[in-house]
């Protein structure tokens, strides 16, 4: 049996708004807690620096996400491939090849569908982040969400175990 064809999500429009809404409300809640810090300096002179502070790096970090959200929202790139060398989530890390992929299970908890890779060193193919590859390796696994993407979840599911099987 010949594996089916490489297979490429996209994260739909209406997810890719959604977290680009999520960093927008978080800049203007951060703004207003820099401006209520700037404005407490007259009344409360000693609270003002670590609310004006606070609310500037999180009003910096929030604009870098918004940016980064409405770029890849811009760039409309796959973000989960499934393929003859592995599978990748770009929202994790690096593609996993399948001789290090131990086990693929689908959950589906209510109306959403994801899928768990169980990897022999999970932790390794993460690029994301330093608390989220503790959590991974502890897991040994990490968890992709299919319902955000533009494919169906069983087509990528199906591709994912041909893939695995073929190896």
């Amino acid at each position: 049996m010949e594996p089916p064809s490489p297979v490429e999500a996209r994260m739909m429009p209406w997810a890719a708004t959604m977290v680009a809404v999520n960093w927008a409300m978080a800049l203007a809640v951060s703004l207003a807690f820099f401006y209520f810090g700037l404005v407490m300096g007259s009344y409360v002179p000693w609270l003002a620096l670590p609310i004006t502070v606070t609310g500037g790096a999180a009003a910096l970090y929030s604009a870098w996400k918004l940016w980064r959200a409405l770029r890849a929202r811009a760039l409309d790139v796959p973000v989960i491939r499934v393929g003859p060398n592995g599978f990748q989530d770009t929202r994790v890390g690096t593609e996993i090849p399948w001789r290090e992929i131990a086990s693929l299970a689908v959950e589906q908890p209510g109306t959403r569908t994801f899928l768990r890779v169980a990897a022999k060193d999970a932790g390794r193919f993460v690029t994301r982040g330093r608390l989220l590859r503790r959590r991974v390796a502890r897991a040994g696994a990490f968890t992709s969400c299919l319902s955000e993407m533009d494919v169906p979840a069983e087509r990528l599911v199906s591709a994912a175990e041909a893939y695995k099987a073929a190896s």
